[in-house]
Parts: C-alpha cells; structure tokens; sequence
C-alpha cells in the first residue's frame, strides 16, 4: 500500500518572524479506495468535531465566555463531512480511488501567551 500516514519524523523546520521555529508534518499522503479515504478522512474530522463540542461545553460553564468560534467551527466541520461523504461516494460509484495530501504547519504564537 502507498499510503503514508502520520509521517511525524518528515517534519521540516524553518525559521519564520520574530524567530519563530516552523514545523510541517506530512500528516496524510496516499492513494486511497474509497473506504480507507473516508476512514481517514472522517475520522479526522470526527476527532476535531468532538474537541470543538467539548471545549464549547467547558467554555459555557464559564462567565463571560465566547463560544462562537468553537460553535463556527462545529458547522463548518459538519459541512466538510457532507462534501466527503460526496466525494467519497461519487468515486465509489465510478470505481476510481482518490488521493490525499495533508500537510500540518505549526509554528509558535509569540503574541499568544498562555493564560
């Protein structure tokens, strides 16, 4: 199988602004039928579904707490799983596979402090 999943030791590291130390991770990069694609797929959307939920869930127990952006990201995560499914079925029902890349880049948030 082609398939190359969470290639943690492919990071790339360079410098950005104020010296900030950039990674990229080669998270998913393959060759995929239809059925590994949406295992893949919706279960990173699924995991980012549910982190979303939960912390919405303890930034509402709080006073003066802004969920919307969680709340923004919910819906949009929903929708992303509706254009997969789509994809995913529609290369199903033509017998083709389908190929995904996804690459994560981190890099540290000087102006973002932990609270």
């Amino acid at each position: 199988m082609a398939n190359k999943l969470f290639q943690w030791g492919k990071g790339n590291k360079s410098k950005g602004k104020k010296n900030n130390t950039q990674e990229t991770i080669q998270l998913v990069e393959g060759v995929f039928s239809p059925a590994e694609a949406a295992d893949v797929l919706l279960t990173l959307i699924n995991d980012k579904i549910k982190f979303h939920t939960i912390h919405a869930l303890k930034l509402k127990g709080e006073q003066d707490s802004d969920v919307d952006h969680s709340e923004q990201r919910i819906s949009e995560l929903r929708e992303a799983k509706k254009r997969v499914h789509d994809l995913v079925i529609n290369a199903r029902n033509k017998g083709l596979k389908l190929n995904i890349n996804s690459v994560i880049s981190i890099s540290e948030q000087t102006d973002a402090p932990l609270s």
